[in-house]
């Protein structure tokens, strides 16, 4: 990470230009999870480094990554009066148009829900790779930024969430892995 991001970073937050968090724990597919929206226009880069900047009741942040309707339409509420706003995806350094989220829990993972306005993604102007919202309507995306547009600054929005808890198979299977351990040391010490 650049030295200037990080510096971008640490003045968004002294700035405060931040709405509340905000808990989506109802309707359909509500995660638990909270979101921030930062209204201080940063390029996309800044909006990555700004939101790994922050954390929450000791949960860290990272650009939203969106992957349902009911999602998109929840973290388009938190966007103050529509404007843009950058999200966590992008097709840098990879195929043009191979989207994946960069960060979250999703990070790597290619989009499986998209909400692309028409004609979107374009590619437009020698590159655009990173996802924004609220564009052509709100909760409708477009690919913006990068070299074609290496000087586009918008809010972004923060997600916090915890690391997820494994499932029950997990531990008994983490268990059944420590005891195999604990036996083979066992035995080396005799």
């Amino acid at each position: 990470m650049k030295l200037a991001h990080v510096a971008a970073a640490a003045a968004l937050l002294l700035a405060g230009a931040a709405s509340a968090q905000t808990q989506w724990n109802t309707g359909t597919g509500a995660n638990g999870h909270y979101y921030q929206f930062v209204s201080t226009p940063v390029t996309a880069q800044d909006a990555f480094a700004g939101a790994a900047a922050m954390s929450y009741l000791g949960m860290p942040g990272y650009l939203v990554t969106i992957t349902s309707a009911e999602e998109n339409s929840f973290v388009s509420s938190t966007i103050a009066n529509g404007q843009l706003a950058w999200l966590g995806g992008s097709d840098d350094g990879g195929p043009v148009n191979a989207w994946t989220w960069r960060v979250g829990p999703e990070a790597g993972q290619a989009f499986t829900y998209t909400s692309w306005g028409p004609g979107e993604p374009n590619d437009c102007c020698g590159g655009e790779n990173y996802v924004h919202t609220n564009w052509a309507g709100v909760g409708g995306w477009n690919d913006h930024g990068g070299p074609g547009n290496a000087g586009q600054v918008n809010g972004y929005v923060v997600e916090f969430s915890a690391a997820p808890v494994p499932e029950p198979e997990s531990w008994a299977l983490m268990l059944a892995g420590l005891a195999v351990t604990g036996g083979w040391a066992a035995r080396r010490r005799r």
